[in-house]
């Protein structure tokens, strides 16, 4: 009789669209960690080196010249600091763009709007990007891009490694600059970052 009662309660429509509603949950819950994974994935918080397809893992590279001898346009070339401010001794003005590929803020603009902007006032212009999500769209135009070497930090953080880079380079945390992202330099030392490159004059 007991047994019974149980197999009836069991077989219930409440029981059953409890099972239901517990199933669908589950589902949704996993999906949603699939989604929330992915999502970290895109929002970039390792290198995104393994984004790459093969072709394009072959064609990024170590810098092993001065950044001004570039001649070959068609690879991404990795870069440390003192190769960044060796080209920025041999320049009176320099403005560092530190490039994220996939930014969408009214801030952030494409590599070729800035390098022109700031020839016309007197800069010459160095293109560094964080992340290799994205970077090839702006690889293969007139300027060399470059990619932070994250191997000197010993750490495939993006949000670490850009973090030393910057402190490396700037000599001030990217926090005090409320994370601007173009660093002008006048003969040879750091003057100021900019949010807005028009601000730049």
């Amino acid at each position: 009789m007991a047994m019974g009662c149980l197999l009836l309660l069991f077989y219930s429509p409440p029981f059953i669209i409890l099972s239901t509603i517990m199933k669908h949950y589950f589902t949704f819950a996993t999906l949603a960690f699939c989604l929330l994974l992915s999502a970290c994935s895109i929002s970039g918080i390792f290198t995104d080196y393994n984004q790459l397809t093969q072709e394009e893992k072959e064609k990024v590279v170590k810098c092993t010249e001065d950044i001004s001898k570039i001649n070959d346009f068609n690879k991404l070339y990795v870069v440390n600091v003192a190769q960044i401010k060796q080209f920025i001794t041999e320049k009176q003005n320099v403005v560092v763009y530190s490039y994220v590929p996939f930014c969408t803020s009214k801030n952030c603009i494409s590599p070729k709007t800035l390098i022109d902007d700031m020839k016309a006032k007197g800069y010459s212009t160095l293109i560094v990007s964080d992340t290799y999500a994205d970077a090839f769209i702006s690889v293969g135009s007139n300027f060399p891009l470059l990619m932070i070497d994250n191997t000197v930090y010993k750490t495939k953080l993006r949000g670490k490694y850009t973090e030393l880079f910057h402190k490396d380079l700037l000599g001030v945390p990217l926090k005090s600059i409320n994370y601007a992202s173009y660093h002008l330099f006048q003969n040879g030392k750091y003057v100021k970052s900019y949010q807005n490159y028009k601000e730049i004059e």
